[in-house]
């Protein structure tokens, strides 16, 4: 006869859960061995004067200092719109030449602003440095109208900042190395970043596993008060749902192997969940103890994958 299936003891050994010190430790792996692109670097104060003759941008909590004879200028038609934490100046008078400087979130592996990927066509990045840091360079681009352009970006914790260099063809000779002349960047309440291809997913694993260790807990201990099948199948579908959900933060961020193998863990908990509801709905002991040992075993699995990004 079908029964109801008992109610696993509440012990950590029957439901595998999330340790305590699980987010923290990832936490530490995001900022220490696996991720690599949070370490700070030595930086000129905010409050410091900036070098002689040069004038200073904030973007907001990132301050930037330029020579003293660029002068501030109006994006011409057809340049990106960078937003309200963008400059734009024009570096040498008499030209057409601009540089854009600009602070914008992440998103995307290639460290690029959304408005700026379209002038990094020409190929993928080389190492750099703005004021010191490293930064990444990519390729000149052509742009519509005869004109050129190269993109320099630097993540921060701040976000992405960006410097885009950008001239008519006749006079790219002089404006090609305008990322050169920014002598000073300074942050406040903020560091720089080392540029890799994980960085961004790196920085939105940690949020996503908080999320996900948080609702995993509510649903956990619904699932073990449960005492009817339908609560049962209710909370452990609910628990394959929040998997599904940050597989899906993740996704737009994969760029590697590792990264892939996390987002696949991640949506390969759902099935484990699944069966285990099945087993509840229809009082399969032990296929429901299997598919709880499936549970087990992708916990062990998202913790080495997670270890493994770098």
């Amino acid at each position: 006869m079908s029964v109801l299936i008992r109610r696993p003891r509440a012990d950590a050994a029957i439901w595998p859960r999330l340790p305590t010190a699980f987010v923290t430790v990832i936490a530490g792996l995001v900022l220490v061995a696996g991720l690599g692109g949070y370490a700070a670097r030595s930086l000129t104060a905010p409050t410091e004067r900036a070098p002689e003759g040069a004038a200073t941008v904030d973007l907001g909590g990132v301050a930037v200092s330029v020579p003293s004879d660029w002068s501030r200028a109006a994006p011409r038609k057809g340049d990106p719109d960078l937003g309200t934490r963008s400059a734009w100046f024009a570096p040498v008078e008499g030209l057409s030449n601009r540089a854009a400087i600009a602070l914008a979130p992440f998103g995307d592996p290639s460290l690029v602003p959304a408005a700026l990927r379209p002038l990094t066509a020409a190929g993928g990045p080389r190492p750099g440095r703005v004021a010191g840091l490293r930064a990444w360079t990519y390729p000149e681009s052509a742009m519509p109208g005869g004109r050129i352009a190269k993109v320099t970006v630097v993540p921060t914790s701040s976000g992405i900042l960006a410097v885009a260099c950008i001239a008519p063809r006749a006079s790219w000779g002089i404006a090609s190395a305008c990322t050169a002349d920014i002598s000073r960047v300074a942050f406040e309440r903020a560091r720089a970043l080392l540029p890799s291809e994980t960085l961004t997913f790196r920085r939105a694993l940690e949020p996503a596993l908080e999320r996900l260790n948080a609702r995993r807990a509510t649903l956990r201990a619904r699932l073990r008060a449960a005492t009817t099948r339908r609560g049962q199948v209710r909370f452990a579908t609910r628990l394959g749902r929040a998997h599904v959900r940050a597989a899906a933060a993740l996704a737009p961020q994969v760029v590697t192997p590792e990264t892939r193998q996390v987002v696949r863990i991640l949506r390969g908990a759902e099935a484990a969940y699944g069966r285990l509801a099945i087993a509840a709905r229809n009082g399969w002991p032990v296929r429901f103890r299997r598919a709880r040992a499936a549970v087990q075993r992708h916990d062990v699995a998202l913790r080495r994958a997670v270890a493994a990004v770098r």
